[in-house]
């Protein structure tokens, strides 16, 4: 990086990776850098959501790159390839040490405005040192990673769900500034101990690149679920809908698009019970997103209800841009829930229950007006509420009464 850049986006995961936070990572930094912001990103190779790095990277040549206005420092990732949650912690503690040591060699620049992103509370350590001493920082929570971590086994008992807590709250109380996606993520890191400034700052989408199509002629009725194949996605619920669906006759075909590691387990369950209308497809390239998310005439949302709090699954607006319906497996109270309520765009169910998922989707299924009402509506509210000149331009101003004022300090309420 030549250079102290203004702003200096701390995240493991950036573009061209397809999914997950890096599209959400690159959207910001390179909204900053057209509004005239010294942008740079401190960032791994790419490897999710497949944990391999793509060969056009492998080799260092691209570790520094600018895409989009913005410099771009690439680390390598710790042995991509590896799975499981120990393996995941591993490399994001790779990702902290060697961003640490690019910034003692002046690899990377320190910055006075650091913006970090968490799923992993390494990222946002990193920022904390990658913060000048007269800077600010502020962390992005897409997850509250303890809590994802703990709630669905992914750590086992004993020790380390508690000391990664302690972790958390001691890292995120070191920020200037969190921004949360939601009411509920607030409150999870209140009851945790968290302190510092707390802002909701919800998910964005671009609601121009992502616009209503027409579905193709002579298709049958498709139910899509499409992201990562994950943990936290409970896609067994898929599976047993499947199944209900099968043993009803009914046409609709269920089609899962991703890339994750649940992805052969899923395949391999599949074969197992017989499904014989579910399809298992490769992500698409970013640019036939829209297109993608018009293949799905019901989308399906669902989601572990031990990550309900931890966690938004971003999908959810993208769905909406795209005019398209969707199901959710979430409990009242929840942010789904509540979005269900607010919106009237989606219908939630009970988690684990593949009957009740059945029956609403196949409400939906036969139902094209009311498909195409229930669009109409999401569409229009993340136009109002979620559209990226918005939500963008709330954090922008954020950083720019940093920039501006003597002090450098942030003026927020608290949370």
């Amino acid at each position: 990086m030549t250079g102290d850049p203004e702003v200096l986006l701390v995240t493991q995961f950036y573009w061209p990776e397809p999914i997950g936070s890096a599209p959400y990572c690159t959207d910001l930094a390179e909204w900053l850098a057209r509004s005239g912001w010294r942008v740079a990103a401190l960032t791994c190779r790419p490897h999710y959501p497949a944990g391999v790095v793509p060969e056009a990277y492998r080799d260092g040549s691209r570790d520094r790159e600018r895409h989009g206005g913005v410099a771009i420092e690439r680390l390598a990732p710790w042995r991509p390839g590896r799975r499981g949650a120990f393996g995941r912690l591993a490399g994001e503690l790779a990702f902290l040490l060697r961003g640490l040591a690019a910034l003692a060699t002046g690899r990377a620049k320190r910055s006075r405005l650091v913006v970090s992103l968490c799923p992993s509370v390494f990222s946002v350590l990193l920022g904390r040192f990658a913060c000048r001493r007269d800077g600010r920082h502020f962390a992005l929570i897409h997850d509250i990673q303890s809590g994802l971590a703990s709630g669905l086994g992914m750590v086992g008992g004993g020790l380390l769900p508690g000391l990664l807590r302690q972790l958390e709250r001691r890292v995120l109380n070191g920020a200037d500034c969190v921004f949360v996606l939601s009411d509920q993520m607030r409150r999870r890191l209140r009851r945790q101990g968290v302190t510092t400034a707390i802002e909701v700052l919800p998910i964005w989408v671009d609601a121009g690149a992502i616009r209503p199509l027409e579905r193709r002629a002579g298709e049958p009725t498709t139910v899509l679920y499409s992201g990562n194949l994950g943990r936290k996605q409970a896609l067994d619920q898929v599976l047993a809908l499947a199944e209900v669906l099968q043993r009803r006759d009914s046409s609709l075909r269920v089609v899962i698009r991703g890339e994750g590691g649940e992805a052969a387990r899923l395949q391999e369950e599949a074969r197992r019970r017989r499904l014989g209308n579910v399809e298992f497809r490769p992500l698409l390239p970013l640019e036939r997103l829209s297109e993608g998310l018009a293949e799905g005439d019901v989308h399906l949302v669902p989601q572990d209800e031990k990550a309900a709090d931890y966690a938004v699954p971003s999908k959810v607006y993208g769905i909406m841009a795209a005019g398209r319906p969707f199901v959710a497996t979430a409990r009242p109270g929840t942010h789904l829930w509540q979005l269900q309520e607010t919106t009237g765009a989606c219908h939630c169910v009970p988690p684990a229950d593949a009957e009740a998922l059945a029956e609403a989707v196949l409400a939906l299924g036969v139902d094209a007006r009311r498909r195409a009402e229930l669009g109409a509506r999401g569409r229009a509210f993340v136009e109002r509420h979620h559209d990226k000149a918005v939500v963008l331009g709330r954090l922008e101003a954020a950083l720019r009464r940093v920039a501006t004022e003597p002090s450098g300090g942030v003026v927020f309420g608290r949370g």
